[in-house]
């Protein structure tokens, strides 16, 4: 089963495409049954579907095909141009308290040290 959003994303994507009226378009009393495979062909291709991670993406791919289809597509290509999910927002800087940085400071002064005396030794 397709989720609502994504079900809309298609229908909407197809409608776009139909009124392009591409070489090998569907005709208008087959559309449906063309939306139903797509459904199927796009719910059944191994992407577990997240709105807030795939919908641009969804989006996007049909803005590509607008633009660089000469002839009606299949599914496959759609899935072709669909590009990565958007990386996840990195996490912030964790706080450092003033004790915290002179301890650090303080431990890579001993390394450095410890480094230079082992160096003279050889």
């Amino acid at each position: 089963m397709v989720a609502d959003w994504l079900r809309f994303e298609i229908a909407s994507g197809l409608q776009k495409l139909l009124a392009l009226r591409l070489i090998g378009t569907p005709p208008e009393d087959a559309i449906i049954g063309t939306a139903e495979v797509w459904l199927e062909a796009i719910g059944n291709c191994g992407v577990q579907w997240v709105e807030h991670l795939d919908r641009d993406r969804v989006q996007r791919a049909f803005q590509t095909l607008f633009r660089i289809c000469d002839r009606w597509p299949a599914p496959k290509l759609f899935l072709e141009n669909l590009g990565n999910r958007d990386p996840p927002k990195a996490l912030p800087e964790p706080p450092v308290t003033p004790e915290a940085r002179e301890r650090n400071r303080a431990r890579l002064r001993e390394i450095m040290e410890s480094l230079a005396r082992s160096k003279q030794m050889r």
